[in-house]
């Protein structure tokens, strides 16, 4: 896709609101001129998926789409634009591919918007997974009748994996303050270890888990001269190598064992006191989680059972192969699971159980 200048100068100026500030209302407030020039629109809101199980988001949006937002609950069921880009994450959906027009105009979330005084014609939309046990979403409103074309779905494609880290970027380190308090700010922050780099890979701070680490995953002989690991730093300044020139790497490094795994997720700082930092957050993980005591209050012993066998990473024909049982009434069981414990899906399944993890874990 070639871009002309206007489109190459309002790109570049939203990449740089992206990677303004570790708060969504912030990123929105200073991305959405540089996001309605490129792509023209009256309304956008980032979602991020909360805790209550289908339907329950946190929203950040334009002032206007605050009623409509508020009474999301009552219309979740109805919600064609989430039913179409749930199965598709990073894929960007116009409303023309959704429904059918006439579909559109009867449904609930069309009907209450034009009650409300804001009327949404048109309607483009992302799923944003970096699959790491969350999701969340932008999605652009038109009230006029001009339905977004085929280029600019092209470009919000383009743009996608860099709304995709910006909001997991948001959600792992929004509560950090910026300026002088940052660095009180990070080891404040609950179950958040890492490691903090200048551009020049001088380091800034460590979290106290750090350093176990380290000497647990590396050898000495892997340790550069200021005792951050040799691959680290050559991944960091792939990294800002790319930065420079406004493109992406893979910004996501892992060692795994046989029962556990060490990730570490570089994230760009925003500005402070006239320079960029890199953050690295580290996560250790088993390879299986346990099934939560609140979700054996609900469930059978068999269905307990099943949960546990998908906690521990196997699909439906490796369950029925374990228990002896068939298809039809593993996704039986599978059924049940999701109707009791209000879960969507899979992926779903495992943010939950990470989220009684933590909590349990405090």
């Amino acid at each position: 896709m070639n871009l002309d200048s206007r489109e190459r100068e309002y790109t570049l100026e939203l990449k740089e609101a992206l990677t303004s500030s570790l708060a969504l209302p912030e990123v929105l407030a200073r991305g959405q001129g540089a996001l309605f020039r490129l792509l023209p629109a009256e309304h956008a809101a980032w979602c991020v998926a909360g805790r209550g199980g289908p339907g329950h988001y946190e929203w950040v949006a334009t002032d206007r789409l605050a009623a409509f937002l508020a009474r999301y609950q009552e219309m979740a069921g109805e919600d064609f634009v989430r039913g179409a880009v749930a199965h598709l994450p990073n894929v960007v959906f116009r409303d023309s591919e959704m429904v059918p027009r006439e579909v559109l105009e009867r449904s609930r979330p069309y009907r209450l918007c034009r009650e409300l005084g804001t009327p949404l014609e048109h309607v483009m939309s992302v799923r944003l997974d970096m699959r790491q046990g969350w999701h969340g979403g932008l999605t652009l409103y038109r009230e006029r009748l001009r339905p977004f074309s085929e280029q600019e779905q092209i470009l919000l494609q383009g743009l996608t994996p860099f709304l995709a880290r910006t909001v997991r970027n948001c959600l792992r380190l929004g509560g950090v303050a910026t300026g002088s308090r940052f660095q009180q700010a990070l080891l404040s922050q609950r179950n958040l270890e890492c490691l903090v780099l200048t551009p020049s890979f001088a380091e800034v701070l460590r979290t106290a888990r750090v350093t176990a680490w380290l000497e647990e995953w590396f050898t000495p002989s892997e340790l550069g001269p200021s005792g951050v690991p040799r691959v680290w730093v050559e991944r960091l300044g792939w990294l800002a190598r790319l930065e420079e020139h406004g493109k992406l790497g893979a910004d996501v490094w892992e060692r795994r064992r046989e029962d556990r795994t060490l990730r570490g997720t570089f994230i760009r700082m925003p500005e402070q006191d006239g320079q960029r930092l890199w953050a690295l957050v580290l996560d250790e993980h088993s390879h299986s989680l346990p099934v939560p005591e609140a979700w054996l209050r609900l469930l059978t012993p068999r269905e307990a059972e099943v949960v546990g066998l998908v906690l521990q990473n196997f699909y439906k024909d490796s369950i029925v192969a374990f228990l002896g049982i068939s298809p039809r009434t593993v996704e039986t069981h599978l059924k049940s699971i999701r109707r009791k414990l209000n879960v969507e899906s899979r992926a779903d399944l495992f943010y939950q159980a990470v989220a009684h993890y933590v909590a349990d874990r405090d």
